[in-house]
């Protein structure tokens, strides 16, 4: 009763938006609908967090060269200040595909909305509730484990000083980054400041990286639901109906051109994602595996898991698609044509031929994102581990 009584319920468009769009708002990126309000106030933000969050890479970067050239970090310290930089760059590249196409993803989301259907009966019959209890579950997870990640990574150092206090009565300052500074941070006043600024960085960091990825996870799902409606209505379409065959080859063109709009966007971003995502799933396999105190393992294999539920979902999400493309064809051919006239069924074939071309996204033209994609970047990964531990362990 309870399970009827919720399908029965309207979903609304921007409930697939939700969770990417209430951490836009933490990082001052324009919401999707009005934005008139508060545009200074997102301005400065995002600004602001960018800038802090550019200037710690780039002190990440410098504290890494200047340890290794003077031997000041050994080679398993090096490796965990390589992961934790390559996670805070790979942020930095994610959130600019958004700020850079802000306004062509607007109006890809306004052309879905008016594409989306509204009515609940239609939606039970294209099964919207089930990509949408699937993109809550998946955001809102994904969302809880990066956040435990990051605020562990954080708060991880003031745990550690307090329990130091408490054994010795002393404070030993420490900082949650290896960061290069041009002053001396354990001063008063000046080790709060850094101590915030750090935070603030990496927690930036991780909303990038999780706003962007949820947002391509939510046009993913938008696009999914209306190939299924364009599966729907061929496979029920009524023979010589083609008032309908003109309204639904128009919303597959419009869905197909979405796609490729999408594939322009994020393919970049998504080749920088894979090519760090291999480095850092290996730099943090070998941190969790060299012997590192017990708390920092348990940060390391927070770390390593996180990293693989994030190229594995867009990977998923990348398969999804071309799954739900595929079904184009098929449904087509399911159809009441045989029925039908010569010409509505010549008509039928060129919607099938253009089907049989499946919808997919690519990191810049070099790999399919897909299910294969991500047994790829393990192999790769784990080849980068084997080496690094024969390094290590001559």
């Amino acid at each position: 009763m309870a399970e009827s009584t919720e399908e029965s319920t309207e979903v609304r468009f921007k409930s697939f938006i939700r969770v990417p769009e209430a951490f836009f708002d933490v990082i001052g990126v324009a919401r999707y609908g009005p934005t008139t309000d508060r545009k200074r106030l997102r301005f400065l933000l995002f600004w602001s967090s960018f800038g802090n969050t550019t200037v710690c890479v780039v002190l990440e970067m410098i504290y890494f060269m200047l340890a290794a050239r003077s031997g000041l970090a050994n080679f398993l310290q090096l490796t965990a200040l390589a992961s934790c930089t390559g996670f805070s760059a790979l942020s930095v590249a994610k959130i600019m595909t958004i700020k850079l196409h802000e306004t062509k993803l607007t109006e890809m989301l306004r052309e879905l909305e008016s594409l989306f259907p509204e009515a609940g009966m239609l939606q039970e019959h294209y099964g919207v509730h089930r990509y949408y209890r699937e993109g809550q579950f998946v955001m809102k997870s994904f969302s809880i484990l990066y956040m435990i990640l990051i605020w562990i990574f954080n708060l991880m150092p003031l745990v550690s000083m307090v329990i130091g206090y408490r054994a010795e009565h002393v404070w030993h300052k420490e900082l949650p980054y290896f960061m290069w500074y041009w002053y001396d941070w354990h001063r008063a006043g000046y080790f709060e400041i850094t101590f915030v600024q750090q935070n603030w960085g990496g927690f930036v960091s991780a909303v990038y990286n999780l706003s962007t990825d949820l947002m391509y996870c939510a046009f993913i799902l938008l696009f999914c639901i209306q190939f299924d409606i364009v599966a729907q209505r061929l496979r029920h379409a009524r023979p010589d109906d083609r008032a309908g065959l003109i309204e639904t080859v128009r919303i597959h063109q419009k869905v197909i051109e979405q796609c490729n709009e999408l594939e322009r966007i994020f393919s970049p971003s998504l080749l920088v994602n894979f090519l760090l995502s291999s480095v850092i799933i290996c730099l943090v396999g070998f941190q969790a595996t060299a012997g590192v105190p017990p708390i920092d393992l348990f940060k390391f294999i927070l770390f390593l898991i996180s990293s693989l539920v994030q190229v594995f979902l867009l990977c998923y999400y990348g398969n999804k698609l071309i799954v739900a493309s595929d079904q184009i064809s098929y449904s087509a051919f399911e159809g009441h044509w045989i029925d039908a006239s010569g010409s509505y069924q010549k008509s039928l074939l060129l919607v099938m031929v253009r089907s049989l071309k499946s919808q997919k996204l690519t990191a810049l033209k070099f790999s399919v994102i897909s299910l294969a994609s991500f047994s790829k970047i393990l192999s790769t990964s784990f080849s980068y581990f084997t080496l690094l531990k024969a390094i290590y362990e001559p």
